[in-house]
């Protein structure tokens, strides 16, 4: 039996009106150089309403920036970023934007170097019977794609809808919606596109679980808009002990029809565990299973499993994070791409300082990561270092 994945990351029901906008995890978008709108817009310091704005200076050397076997291509990346955001609203709702605009700079590779940019926008509504949450938004990305094999710029749209109705103390039913759609402007990278509906029905079984069946379905578009279809039965457990312990999981069966792979039957899950021993230290742990269409313009879909884990720890007024990532990648199909390796396991091992300077009003942070990729051919197998520096001012 194949797995697949459900690219919907459920939440333990709606978002608050006042957490409105925060990014669903997801599956790595591949990048040399990862994206992160909320991080950056978070070091504002205005998660509340009104308005947050933060500069920022970064500066990431790639001992392997062109992911060869023979350790390729090195160089420094610098990128100045400007990012922002506005909310406003009640006890109610809230509405509320935040972008984000950098240009990488490749000091050798000068022809890399360009522009990106992400902007989204979103709201909630909150009361007694209802939660609700929106997030729409649109980003430029450019770079070496290690999906891709090489360096490629992109586009994306995204859509997101959730909703939670309590019946009573004890039962509520949950719709959620998502859509994403990535188009290639490099040549010999096709568009790709996924919708995932989901509904779920959830008893309150303890003060801390939540559980309950539900039902999905998705969608995947590749090249030629060949398509991926799955639908299914759910089962979610959800656990929440405070703010320190907050367990969030789906699994799945979907009957899938493709036409590379014909009619099957998969399973799909998603987990993510976030651990608040303190203040002083945790760890957040995520693990999805999702298949999602290939960039070749040779089309297919493949299968990725993702795991994550991250622990971090406060020494005095630092904080010390350490990271181990694995992903596994394989082909649903036996469409032949020249382009994009669909069969490769790829590990990573991180660790991070951040440490708070200029009266607290800025962020300095330091980090390092160790990336290894094995793929089913190994004379395409490479690994590499990235370490960087970076400054977050807040204002």
């Amino acid at each position: 039996m194949r797995s697949a994945i459900f690219l919907v990351y459920l939440s333990a029901g709606a978002l608050s009106a006042q957490n409105q906008g925060s990014e669903a995890p997801s599956l790595a978008s591949g990048f040399s150089r990862e994206t992160s709108l909320s991080s950056l817009v978070s070091a504002s310091g205005k998660s509340d309403k009104g308005l947050g704005i933060t500069l920022g200076l970064s500066s990431l050397y790639d001992s392997n920036l062109t992911q060869l076997p023979d350790g390729g291509e090195s160089d420094w990346i610098l990128t100045p970023e400007i990012a922002a955001e506005y909310q406003l609203g009640n006890s109610r709702w809230n509405l509320g934007a935040r972008g984000k605009l950098g240009y990488d700079s490749y000091q050798k590779r000068d022809d890399f170097s360009d522009t990106s940019y992400l902007l989204d926008f979103f709201g909630g509504y909150q009361s007694k019977k209802v939660d609700a949450s929106f997030t729409t938004g649109i980003s430029s990305t450019s770079g070496i794609n290690r999906l891709a094999a090489g360096f490629i710029e992109q586009s994306s749209f995204k859509s997101s809808l959730e909703a939670s109705y309590r019946f009573s103390r004890k039962t509520s039913l949950d719709v959620n919606w998502d859509q994403r759609l990535t188009e290639s402007q490099t040549e010999g990278y096709g568009d790709t596109s996924s919708e995932t509906a989901a509904l779920s029905a959830l008893w309150q079984a303890t003060p801390l679980i939540s559980i309950g069946p539900g039902f999905r379905y998705g969608l995947r578009t590749g090249d030629d808009d060949e398509e991926f279809t799955v639908m299914g039965p759910t089962l979610r457990l959800d656990y929440k002990l405070s703010t320190k312990i907050k367990l969030q999981s789906t699994i799945g069966i979907d009957y899938s029809d493709s036409p590379y792979s014909g009619d099957d039957t998969l399973l799909n899950w998603s987990l993510g565990l976030n651990y608040r021993a303190s203040s002083l230290w945790g760890f957040d742990l995520e693990s999805i299973q999702d298949t999602r269409a290939t960039l070749s313009t040779g089309g297919g879909f493949d299968e990725i499993s993702s795991f994550r884990l991250n622990y971090w720890r406060k020494v005095r007024r630092a904080r010390v994070e350490l990271g181990v990532a694995y992903e596994d990648r394989s082909a649903t199909d036996s469409q032949l791409s020249l382009i994009v390796p669909r069969e490769f396991e790829y590990l990573t091992l991180s660790a991070a300082m951040s440490l708070p300077v200029f009266r607290d009003r800025a962020d300095l942070k330091i980090h390092v990561k160790w990336r290894d990729q094995d793929e089913a051919d190994d004379d395409s197998s490479w690994d590499g270092v990235q370490t960087g520096l970076s400054l977050n001012w807040r204002f």
